[in-house]
């Protein structure tokens, strides 16, 4: 593949992905499929934090990775036409981007930005004071490297802890071929170990083994295979997870006084396969299509002090080889390896009974796809004459990931949105402090159709969301009138999950219920006819949200992620508009003021953020 048609495809790719998530451009895609392949963040968190303002201090997004304490600062570039990948990263976009960036990391930014970048910016700050997180500047860019780095030299003297690093034109062509199709790709048919140490095996209930390998069999066998031996865990072949650690394993490998101790400081790895064969001489281990997963940075960590030329002979560490061709027990094995990885306990829940049942309801009873594990809809209809067979033109739009549809009845039915938006790794957890048991409870009566309600209502309010962005956007960029409004409502960016725990008192009124069916499924025909009552609910809600908000929202340490994210927050608003309003099961058209009257309510404290 030469870089036209590498180009020519991922224009391609940037336009699905802008249509799959209804975004603006493909300078928005672009974020979303970095973030997504490299960084490991979900498409949808992921586009809540770009910054479309024009306002934005040469920052596009600020992404976050709770799990490992790290926060990306992206600029962005794309160009239209190949001719233009020719072309050098301009300095002056460097040093304006940088230039911003010092204002953000100094703190002296409060009333300098939009209220949507200050959102984010608080909530940086905020967690670096709790607990330290590494911070990364990250320019992609469709263009070639800029020809100096003079701006970021001087960035760097002054803030040496954050990491500035580009992804130009030629490394998103070597990422998009060498890892991102490749991570789709097949392991390796066959690799080799010598065991330096005698095998330990079992036998029962799966055949597994044991042994001791030398660090630079396993450096060779990354340089020979790459990503191909790891799946989809691209993130690490970027040096762009937890590379304090991948310097540590670096340097332990690399030193002539400690390399020997690596089998004890380090876990090993570990590896399934379909067939372990081991020689006659019991010292030669080959194994068939296997993939490493658990120890990507150990094994990426080796292959690249190998590639300096200064890892060490005397480097040993342990591996596990597990042989099987049940793709069931493989996921729990990948599970478990991983510190019980959320994102994968998701798929783990997959075979469950009772989400074939919500599966077969929904599209019995709706005509949806209720999505049970990441992919399957692709897997299952490869062609868009399937996917229109089974579900019609309009199929990208009737796919219902289950995560989000398991929010969305946290939210609405079980009073926790907050949870819902902050807590999602306890989602498709079974333990005893996870939400799985408790949403999908087999005894509750109509639960597939009222977890297909919440998620519909949920699309509802998230399309008002996305229109409002766009009115957000022009207002702040054209029309200074109308900015004072758009940030007075620019909770709407963050609130969506109140607002649908909300929404439902403002329409509930006399005998209608929604934990009955019949309410149930004329709800959702209204939400297909836009209902004119429904845009009533929706706007009393907004209204009452705005009001309960007002006199606090200005306090030196609220944000609007904070507030939404904390447990206590849903208390808070009801608590005000019952006092103030009655405002429990009260008619959809219930007046709520635009302008409340005086003496304010009297401010609360601000809640505390989640843990992260």
């Amino acid at each position: 593949m030469d870089e036209r048609m590498f180009f020519n495809r991922f224009a391609d790719l940037l336009e699905n992905y802008k249509n799959k998530y209804s975004l603006e451009d493909n300078h928005d895609a672009f974020i979303i499929w970095f973030g997504e392949t490299c960084l490991g963040c979900e498409p949808r968190e992921t586009s809540e934090r770009i910054i479309r303002d024009y306002r934005a201090e040469g920052v596009d997004a600020l992404l976050l990775d709770r799990n490992n304490n790290e926060y990306f600062f992206i600029a962005a570039k794309t160009v239209k036409d190949y001719e233009y990948t020719k072309r050098n990263f301009r300095e002056t976009d460097i040093k304006s981007t940088l230039q911003g960036l010092r204002l953000l990391l100094r703190g002296d930014y409060k009333g300098k930005i939009t209220t949507e970048l200050e959102n984010l910016v608080k909530e940086y700050h905020e967690d670096n004071r709790l607990e330290h997180y590494k911070t990364s500047l990250l320019f992609l860019t469709l263009k070639a490297e800029p020809i100096d780095f003079k701006f970021v030299k001087e960035f760097n003297n002054d803030f040496p802890k954050v990491e500035v690093r580009f992804f130009s034109f030629e490394n998103i062509f070597k990422i998009y071929s060498d890892i991102y199709l490749k991570a789709r790709a097949k392991p390796p048919e066959s690799i080799t170990f010598e065991a330096l140490s005698p095998i330990l095996p079992k036998e029962n209930p799966v055949k597994s083994i044991v042994f001791t390998c030398s660090g630079k069999d396993l450096a060779k066998l990354f340089n020979d295979h790459g990503e191909a031996l790891f799946g989809h865990n691209v993130r690490y072949f970027l040096g762009l997870r937890s590379r304090s650690i991948n310097e540590k394993i670096v340097e332990t490998a690399s030193d002539k006084v400690w390399d020997k101790f690596f089998w004890y400081f380090n876990n090993g790895i570990n590896i399934i396969c379909e067939k372990i064969d081991i020689s006659g001489a019991n010292d030669i281990i080959r194994l068939r299509n296997a993939q490493v997963i658990n120890g990507a940075q150990t094994t990426y960590a080796l292959g690249e002090t190998l590639q300096q030329g200064t890892l060490s002979d005397t480097v040993q560490l342990l591996v596990k080889v597990t042989e099987t061709n049940d793709y069931d027990l493989a996921e729990k094995i990948t599970y478990y390896t991983n510190n019980q990885n959320a994102i994968k306990s998701r798929d783990l829940c997959s075979n469950d009974a009772i989400q074939t049942q919500i599966q077969r309801i929904i599209r019995d009873s709706f005509g949806y796809f209720y999505e049970i594990k990441r992919g399957e809809f692709e897997a299952r209809y490869p062609t868009p004459v399937e996917k229109e067979g089974l579900l019609g033109l309009r199929y990208k739009k009737m796919i219902i990931d289950n995560e989000e549809a398991a929010q969305s009845y946290l939210a609405l039915y079980l009073g926790k949105p907050a949870e819902a938006k902050s807590e999602k790794n306890r989602i498709f957890s079974k333990e005893s402090d996870g939400f799985y048991k408790t949403i999908f409870n087999e005894n509750v009566e109509y639960l597939a159709e009222k977890i297909f309600f919440s998620w519909r209502l949920l699309k509802y309010i998230e399309e008002k969301k996305r229109l409002f962005r766009k009115e957000y956007r022009k207002a702040v960029k054209n029309n200074i009138s109308r900015r004072s409004l758009a940030f007075q409502n620019d909770f709407i960016l963050h609130s969506e999950l109140f607002v649908l725990n909300l929404i439902v008192d403002f329409y509930e009124r006399g005998d209608v219920s929604f934990n009955d069916v019949a309410n149930i499924k004329e709800f959702v025909r209204k939400i297909d006819s836009t209902s004119g009552i429904l845009r009533k609910a929706y706007d009393s809600t907004i209204k009452a949200l705005r009001y309960c908000i007002k006199e606090y929202k200005n306090a030196p340490d609220y944000y609007h992620n904070k507030f939404f994210k904390n447990n206590n927050s849903l208390g808070i608003i009801r608590r005000c508009l019952k006092k103030e309003y009655d405002f429990i099961k009260v008619e959809c058209a219930y007046p709520v003021p635009e302008d409340p009257p005086q003496p304010p309510i009297k401010p609360i404290e601000t809640p505390s953020p989640p843990s992260p």
